[in-house]
């Protein structure tokens, strides 16, 4: 430039002045034109090293660092710049200011973009954490640390451009505890919710049994759960009051018992009967498919008023409730027949009177009944 004669009559100050400001402007044209270039070489060495693992999630945050990169690049350019400028101290102060901001949107950023990232699925974050989380429930988390963030951002950008806080802090605390109070019954809801998708006490098409409701869940919303009952009523439950139940879930049965106790009547109940009837009951039970060997009970437990009880208990690999009871039809039948093979029956509710013969007049008593008539004829 000092070819140029109009360069060579400025002062040298304004020379210099205008070299650095030409000097700076170049200086964050480069880092604006260059910054993806640059922030891909400066990840280029991580980049390799992801390559060679087979998981896919390293790959994806360094994808989701490329933006915070390029934005720390330019809060670089901007402290590069005003060093090449030597700016004043207003203008100095104000660049600081600048910078801070930026490097703290690149942490806003970072953080936003690993927020889904590192929450894609429940086992991605048990692995990360070792928390286990409702897949249905991470839409919930994701957005939570989503607020989080930009809250703290928006408090960092109020705080480093000299803004007072703690009255927005103050402001804020009092609208979340109107809001709470307003959406009470909301919020409660959503936290049962929560929990219904954490603990996972039912889920959708299990029949359940509350002490205000019984039927089958048809859906689990995030204020209530729909369920419909056998008469195929419709019913809506809040979350926080099936919360706060005891349920009772008959889909996860595994198996269920049966507990029969059988009457005999005395009539015919010889004690040889009695035994054979246990021995055939057991060995009956035994031979059933679904029936679980180690629960079989078969024992005589009883002498009743009207007649001999019998206790039999097992449990049924079922847990299907049309399937167990189909199973336990065709077991009492079977018991039914083995009951008629040995002549005995099933006592009735009931009193039952026996009349004795009474023996006749023995002959001794005969005869001198019959002496005292002929006595008597005779006078």
């Amino acid at each position: 430039m000092d070819f140029l004669e109009l360069w060579r009559e400025l002062p040298v100050e304004t020379r210099e002045t205008i070299l650095r400001v030409l000097l700076a402007a170049l200086v964050l044209l480069m880092v604006w034109a260059l910054r993806s270039v640059l922030a891909r070489v400066l990840l280029s060495p991580l980049r390799r090293l992801t390559d060679r693992t087979p998981q896919t999630w390293d790959s994806q945050l360094l994808d989701a660092a490329i933006m915070p990169v390029r934005i720390l690049l330019v809060a670089l350019g901007l402290v590069v710049g005003a060093q090449i400028l030597q700016v004043g101290v207003e203008t100095s102060r104000f660049v600081d200011h600048l910078t801070r901001s930026l490097v703290s949107i690149a942490l806003f950023v970072a953080g936003y973009r690993a927020a889904g990232v590192l929450t894609p699925s429940s086992y991605q974050v048990f692995r990360f954490t070792g928390l286990t989380v409702e897949e249905r429930l991470l839409p919930f988390v994701r957005t939570g640390i989503r607020i989080v963030l930009a809250l703290w951002l928006l408090v960092a950008l109020m705080q480093e451009w000299g803004y007072d806080t703690s009255g927005l802090l103050a402001s804020g605390g009092l609208i979340a505890i109107g809001l709470g109070l307003a959406a009470q019954d909301t919020i409660a809801n959503v936290f049962g919710f929560t929990a219904i998708v954490g603990d996972r006490p039912f889920v959708v098409g299990e029949y359940i049994k509350t002490p205000d409701v019984e039927g089958i869940v048809v859906h689990v919303g995030v204020r209530s759960t729909r369920i419909r009952q056998l008469d195929q009523a419709f019913v809506t439950v809040p979350n926080s009051r099936l919360a706060s139940s005891a349920v009772l879930n008959w889909s996860r049965l595994e198996k269920r018992r049966v507990d029969l106790k059988l009457h005999i009547a005395y009539r015919g109940a010889t004690s040889v009967r009695v035994e054979s009837l246990l021995e055939q009951i057991r060995a009956l039970l035994a031979a059933r498919e679904m029936v679980e060997p180690e629960s079989i009970v078969v024992y005589l437990i009883d002498f009743t008023t009207t007649g001999l009880q019998v206790l039999v208990r097992c449990y049924i690999r079922l847990a299907d409730w049309t399937a167990f009871t189909a199973e336990k039809e065709r077991i009492y039948l079977e018991i039914m027949k083995i009951m008629e093979g040995l002549g005995l029956s099933i006592a009735f509710p009931g009193s039952s009177v026996y009349i004795e013969a009474v023996s006749p007049v023995s002959n001794s008593e005969g005869d001198r009944a019959q002496t005292s008539t002929e006595e008597q004829s005779d006078l």
